[in-house]
C-alpha cells in the first residue's frame, strides 16, 4: 500500500512539473508577444519622426534655394 502511495506521489509530483512548465512557457510567450509589439510600435514611432525630421528639412532646403535664386535674381 504504501508503495502505491509513493507511486501516485511521483504521478502528481510530475503533472505539477509538467503544469508549471506550461505556466512558464505560456509566460515567456505572452512576454515575447508583448516585446515584438513595443518593437513595432517603436519602429513605427521612428518612421514617423523621421519623416517630420525629413519634411521639415526639406522645407528649410527649399526655402534656402528660393532665397539664393531671389538674390540671384537680383543681382
Amino acid at each position: 500500500m504504501e508503495a502505491n502511495r509513493g507511486q501516485g506521489g511521483i504521478q502528481q509530483f510530475l503533472a505539477a512539473e509538467q503544469e508549471a512548465q506550461h505556466i512558464v512557457n505560456s509566460a515567456r510567450n505572452a512576454k515575447m508577444a508583448r516585446l515584438k509589439q513595443a518593437k513595432e510600435e517603436a519602429e513605427k514611432q521612428i518612421a514617423e519622426y523621421r519623416a517630420l525630421v525629413e519634411k521639415g528639412f526639406k522645407r528649410k532646403l527649399d526655402e534656402s534655394s528660393n532665397k539664393r535664386a531671389d538674390i540671384q535674381m537680383l543681382t
